[in-house]
């Protein structure tokens, strides 16, 4: 992941130096740093062939007409290399934008349903309690749409994860036993409405090979006592990614504590190699 303490002017040289070793690349759209749809685009720029993720745009403040417009732009300029992601976005940060709503889901639904409506080239036809878009197609529509996933922690997200997008990105602080669950949810929502696609999954997973006191600074008692991948030895943390790879997520998103180019340089060289 490119994570979003990193300047954006460094983002390109940060991402191309990634790119050889992780066949995808994460940008963070986190209230008050970059931007992720410029971020997005400056990833990709400066990559070839890795797949681009948009690690979450928060729904109350993206209009799906203008997010399928930069999502479509950024699809056909490079085909088949983004990937996209849509949240209810941390309720505390939207009310300090003023864009919090009495029913974060319904919006979430609503946008997801519309923007990939647009990707795929329809008319989303969506006039809900929150989205009105109607009227109107993509002049240029990318061919194939990118695929389109929710972030989701809840069963209530998850199962809506199930029923409207081809994804479920799980942020990073939970383990095996959470996606198991997960999956269950999603499965079961999908049956309900007669779903028979694929459906990716994918999952952000804090990362820390080395001792914990040279964390600069040190993690929260939260990040330490939640799921994460952090250990003392590079055997120590391939063991903890070896219990996720005994699950049925498809993408597993390394999000670094302290120094993100040592210690992803340190799982590419160190870790990775132990588990395929």
């Amino acid at each position: 992941m490119i994570r979003r303490d990193i300047p954006p002017e460094f983002v390109g040289v940060h991402a191309a130096s990634l790119a050889p070793v992780f066949s995808e690349l994460w940008v963070v759209e986190d209230l008050p740093f970059a931007g992720g749809i410029s971020q997005l685009s400056e990833v990709l720029r400066s990559t070839e062939e890795c797949t681009v993720g948009h690690g979450i745009a928060p729904a109350p403040f993206r209009n799906p007409m203008a997010l399928a417009m930069e999502w479509a732009t950024l699809a056909r300029l490079y085909p088949g290399r983004l990937s996209c992601g849509i949240g209810h976005g941390v309720q505390s940060w939207m009310a300090g934008i003023g864009e919090r709503v009495d029913s974060p889901l319904t919006l979430l639904e609503e946008t997801t349903i519309a923007t990939r409506a647009l990707l795929e080239g329809r008319d989303p036809g969506v006039k809900g309690r929150y989205v009105e878009v109607g009227g109107y197609a993509l002049e240029f529509p990318p061919s194939p749409a990118p695929l389109v996933s929710i972030g989701a922690i809840g069963p209530k997200t998850l199962a809506l994860s199930g029923r409207v997008a081809q994804g479920t990105i799980i942020p990073e602080g939970h383990g095996p036993d959470h996606i198991d669950r997960a999956v269950e949810v999603i499965a079961a929502s999908r049956a309900a409405v007669g779903q028979t696609g694929p459906h990716r999954l994918t999952l952000f997973v804090g990362f820390f090979c080395g001792p914990t006191e040279e964390l600069p600074p040190p993690p929260s008692e939260e990040m330490m006592t939640s799921w994460a991948a952090i250990g003392e030895s590079p055997n120590e943390v391939g063991d903890r990614l070896g219990e996720l790879l005994e699950t049925e997520v498809d993408s597993i998103v390394l999000v670094p504590f302290g120094d993100p180019q040592s210690q992803l340089e340190l799982a590419a060289i160190d870790v990775l190699p132990q588990l395929f």
